[in-house]
């Protein structure tokens, strides 16, 4: 008798699949989860990647979501997921190249599965696709468990290879889009990534940021030059006791010396006149 994968298994035993229907279904289209880093007990984790899907083509040097859902299936009272972190190859020899953010919706799987708590149980990030090499790429997917360390799944993924004299590739971490960030804080740390394609990191020769207008605008203020690392890392510091408590935008530019070329990312914001929570 041909034997089912160990996450079907966990979700028949938990009575959350009969022999047919959409549970069933979903269950036969999930990958195989492995043990990682830490790994202990029984698999029990179910999900899968949505995006991008195994065997895409991605574009070249551009910024791409990456999603999906992930559940430990014998959790209590929620997914039981505290943590997932994509790497180009695996956790113990390669590169993260993305650390998506927990708790996206997911009424799919809570109906599908048929357990409310799992309702939150999405995640998505942004996958820099100039961190990827030319030609076919594998991408491990880790999901932590506090109660069974780390479980990873892997996909293929193809990218063209990088073209000389492309724009910046720029990553913005924080802010995140729609935060609330209080104006009683000292400080807030404005932070992200930036390389050029095809000469690395080091062919940045500045990133800006600018509030509430574009670069060089009579509406825009100047928040500052980043300071930016050598492995492409940047930061700056603002005091948002200095600005109105309103919506925001933030304008924020890399810069290539090399081929003179120029990326923009708006991220959306709030000031809030509130205490941290």
């Amino acid at each position: 008798m041909r034997r089912l994968p160990v996450v079907v298994v966990a979700l028949v035993t938990l009575g959350l699949l009969g022999p047919a229907g959409p549970q069933a279904a979903l269950a036969q289209s999930l990958p195989t989860w492995l043990a990682g880093s830490g790994a202990s007990g029984d698999n029990t984790l179910a999900g899968t990647v949505d995006t991008p899907a195994p065997g895409a083509t991605l574009p070249t040097n551009r910024i791409v979501t990456i999603s999906g859902w992930v559940v430990d299936t014998a959790a209590q009272g929620g997914t039981g997921i505290d943590d997932v972190q994509v790497f180009l190859g695996t956790m113990d020899s390669g590169t993260l190249v993305s650390h998506p953010t927990l708790g996206a919706s997911r009424p799919d799987v809570a109906a599908t599965l048929g357990n409310p708590a799992w309702s939150s149980a999405g995640w998505s990030g942004a996958l820099d696709t100039g961190a990827l090499a030319g030609g076919q790429n594998t991408l491990s997917v880790y999901a932590h468990t506090p109660a069974k360390g780390w479980w990873y799944t892997q996909l293929a993924v193809t990218t063209g290879a990088t073209t000389a004299g492309a724009a910046p590739v720029l990553i913005v971490s924080a802010p995140i889009p729609d935060q609330k960030i209080s104006d009683r804080l000292p400080y807030f740390r404005v932070s992200g990534t930036a390389t050029d394609p095809a000469n690395g990191p080091t062919g940045i020769d500045y990133v800006e940021v600018w509030l509430n207008g574009e670069q060089g605008s009579d509406s825009g203020t100047l928040l500052g030059v980043a300071d930016v690392t050598k492995s492409g890392a940047w930061t700056l510091d603002f005091n948002p006791a200095n600005y109105p408590a309103i919506t925001s935008n933030l304008y924020v530019y890399a810069h290539s010396g090399v081929t003179g070329r120029r990326t923009l990312v708006v991220v959306h914001f709030e000031i809030v006149d509130r205490p941290v929570p």
